[in-house]
């Protein structure tokens, strides 16, 4: 007689989670008023955007259109949830979609030589007597993914470095287009070690179990660095990083540009 699972587990952990989601709630708003309970509408905005995306490509549509489209869906969500002005916004939003459009550029090469798609060795227990044939593009999938992880690291890049400079421009609004170049990008590079801290930070979390494995294994220098959760792991971190390394000249650039043409136009 087979005793059908304890659906306990399940039920507990599904009650943590509304639980811990209500107090984040509660926090953004009591911190952050209207913006703060837009920022948390705009979280489950996103995950329902992603599984929207999850789902077309496993309809068969193709990936990086699908990329494309939930990407720029994304950053307008995450970017509006800021609340900044239309002039910012729209800067924010174009230097995100430039710097998405250069990173994919990037990615396709790099998941084509990487060979780090697909279920790696350390999977193979889950997977025993499952099918892998699921009819999709494994170097797809991965760029969709290194994509989307780096999507929030490079709006809130460009929010803070674009929102920081254009308060600079307001205090001295007869700032030439070099000294708001040269004075946003100081400020930009503090913003930039953050952010780019962040992404350190979060890769390192990500990593902690995984490096733990390694060690109880006893996993050689040449295993880790050709294992391929290790090398898609910091290939995302790199990723995210590049990423928001780029955001600071291309927001900074687009900054420079609408001031010329306001100044032209007047």
């Amino acid at each position: 007689m087979v005793v059908p699972e304890s659906t306990d587990a399940g039920d507990d952990a599904m009650t943590v989670t509304m639980m811990l989601a209500f107090i984040l709630l509660v926090l953004m708003v009591c911190i952050g008023g209207v913006k703060g309970f837009g920022a948390f509408i705009s979280l489950w905005i996103n995950f329902v955007i992603m599984i929207a995306m999850l789902v077309m490509i496993n309809f068969g549509f193709n990936a990086v259109i699908v990329l494309l489209i939930g990407g720029v869906l994304l950053l307008l969500v995450t970017i509006l949830s800021a609340g900044a002005d239309d002039e910012i916004t729209s800067i924010t939003m174009g230097a995100s979609f430039i710097v998405m459009v250069a990173l994919i550029i990037l990615m396709l090469p790099a998941e084509y030589l990487n060979l780090a798609q697909g279920f790696a060795e350390e999977n193979s227990e889950e997977l025993e007597g499952l099918s892998l044939s699921i009819g999709l593009n494994f170097v797809s999938i991965g760029l969709v993914a290194a994509v989307v992880a780096t999507l929030g690291a490079i709006a809130e890049a460009s929010i803070a470095v674009t929102a920081g400079t254009y308060e600079l421009i307001e205090h001295n609004p007869k700032m030439t287009a070099t000294e708001i170049f040269k004075t946003g990008s100081q400020l930009g590079y503090q913003i930039v070690g953050t952010a780019v801290n962040t992404v350190l930070f979060g890769f390192m979390a990500d990593f902690l179990s995984l490096g733990v494995w390694y060690a109880k294994l006893d996993y050689a220098l040449g295993d880790i660095i050709n294992s391929k959760l290790f090398v898609s792991t910091m290939l995302s971190m790199i990723y995210a990083i590049l990423g928001v390394i780029l955001v600071l000249p291309v927001s900074l650039g687009l900054i420079v540009w609408q001031h010329r043409r306001r100044h032209e136009s007047t």
